[in-house]
């Protein structure tokens, strides 16, 4: 099959959050199981084009907006490492700023227009190629425009090169919608018909977001549990009437994470190395970490770790209202991230007057959280949603035991401990239902007393979390799946409007 990816992000390239750490290897395992797979990304600045040997492909590309023309270009190159080619729309006043969607805190004000060029230049850089997928997958609100204009575009929807394209449209994070101005509408040239509650307008405004769930031939939750979460009200980021309405094409499909960069038994970032035979090098592992991060040195004490984007959606309004209690636990604690001032501040604050206990890393910093994850005990996680998770996965691999709220895809994959699940080979983690700090602390409690108590069940949940298999290999099946039931089948095309009625 031949599949386009189209993203705002993807590891090596660009990344700001999860979806780049899954462009960075769903493709490839696809193209490796044989398929022709490529890829379409923004030209940011921080793209190195020497770094990465970008080549002019097409050195002039316009596209309409309102009565004005925006003229890019087309840049190429294969992903890193492999044969599979990867496009870049360039247009250096749209792309090449400081951020990818915002300059520090606040996001451009023209985003529209940046992703509907990124969008519609997607469409005439295929007819450019003369190379036509069967498959658009489609990621975030950033690539939701394509589908409308496949559908509706008066200058796409009658051409007969476009109408065999199926559209698979990745639902990441619902609650980053891309919502804009109605009069977005008819400046890239699409009919007002489109722009109705069955359509993408929301609350009065257009978006990009259910442009992507609306026209779409197939959607795709991260995870199972999350596809039916969205689905409600509680969760569904005022989507969930529109989600119900598509139901019967939305699906879930867990990410898997990229097992080569994340081994245990041969990650250069850690300074031992180990396996779930030989766990004696993870005791070497946090020893270098205590150091590292200036806590109390006894290897006795479990050591948490945290990595992640320091806001309340992610836990820490949690962590801080009950950070007192947290530290009188038998615990030391090291926090890598950043995010909200307030919430930053609390825990360095903590960490000045705790010193030995509580250790904090603001900023991202990529081989530290190898060496996080590979030295602590525990994987503390308590985001309020959830819709996949990627470091409860890494944890689990390198044997740190995920202490996790059940939501989302953290429901799909931490299996709760008891000594008797362990013993039947089970058991991985800690889970707790209700969003609350008693709630949590309660499970972090839980881990901590088997730490101590149980080692040889402690040493057995190690082994049963680092046999779990959440690689590529097995989501990306599933996606062949999808692709093939949608590949030549029939598209209604009907007026301007009218929601396509494909079934996934």
């Amino acid at each position: 099959m031949k599949i386009l990816f189209a993203a705002s992000e993807a590891l090596p390239f660009c990344k700001t959050g999860g979806l780049a750490d899954v462009l960075g290897i769903l493709p490839r395992t696809l193209r490796a199981r044989g398929h022709d797979v490529r890829m379409v990304l923004p030209r940011y600045g921080a793209i190195d084009s020497s770094r990465y040997r970008l080549l002019p492909l097409m050195p002039e590309m316009r596209v309409q907006f309102g009565p004005q023309n925006i003229t890019g270009s087309v840049l190429r190159c294969p992903f890193p490492g492999t044969d599979m080619p990867v496009y870049f729309i360039d247009e250096p006043r749209l792309f090449h700023r400081e951020g990818l969607y915002g300059n520090g805190r606040v996001d451009y004000p023209d985003n529209d227009r940046r992703f509907a060029f990124f969008n519609m230049a997607t469409l005439w850089l295929l007819k450019g190629l003369d190379w036509q997928p069967d498959i658009i997958h489609l990621n975030d609100w950033q690539t939701g425009l394509l589908s409308v204009l496949l559908l509706h575009h008066p200058q796409v929807r009658h051409d007969a090169f476009f109408t065999p394209i199926r559209t698979v449209f990745s639902i990441h994070n619902l609650s980053y919608q891309g919502n804009f101005d109605k009069f977005l509408v008819p400046a890239i040239g699409l009919p007002w018909s489109v722009f109705t509650h069955d359509g993408m307008e929301f609350f009065g405004r257009a978006s990009f977001l259910k442009a992507g769930l609306v026209f779409s031939d197939a959607l795709v939750a991260v995870s199972p549990t999350y596809s039916r979460e969205i689905q409600t009200e509680e969760l569904g980021a005022g989507m969930d009437g529109t989600l119900r309405l598509q139901s019967r094409k939305l699906c879930g499909i867990l990410n898997g994470i990229d097992t080569g960069e994340w081994d245990p038994s041969r990650d250069e970032h850690l300074p031992v190395t180990y396996t779930a035979q030989d766990l004696s090098g993870k005791k070497r592992c946090k020893e270098a970490l205590l150091k590292e991060a200036g806590l109390d040195g006894s290897t006795e004490l479990p050591l948490v770790g945290m990595i992640s984007r320091i806001v309340g959606a992610k836990g820490f309004d949690l962590i801080i209202e009950k950070l007192p209690r947290l530290l009188d636990l038998p615990a030391r604690y090291f926090i890598l991230g950043s995010g909200e001032e307030e919430y930053e501040e609390a825990l360095r604050t903590a960490a000045a007057e705790h010193p030995g206990r509580l250790a904090i890393h603001v900023g991202y910093n990529s081989e530290l959280s190898h060496r996080i994850i590979g030295g602590s005990d525990i994987f503390l996680m308590p985001s309020r949603y959830e819709p996949c998770g990627l470091t409860q996965l890494y944890s689990m691999r390198y044997g740190t035991i995920p202490v996790v709220h059940r939501t989302g895809g953290l429901s799909d994959t931490v299996r709760h401990a008891t000594p008797e699940s362990v013993r039947r080979g089970e058991g991985t983690g800690f889970l707790f239902g209700n969003y609350t700090g008693e709630d949590m602390l309660e499970a972090l409690s839980a881990a901590l007393r088997l730490y101590r108590q149980e080692p040889e069940i402690w040493a057995a949940m190690q082994h049963n979390a680092m046999g779990q298999d959440y690689s590529w290999q097995r989501s990306s099946a599933e996606y062949e799946k999808l692709y093939q039931s949608l590949a030549g089948s029939p598209r209604p095309m009907g007026p301007p409007g009218e929601i396509p009625n494909a079934q996934a």
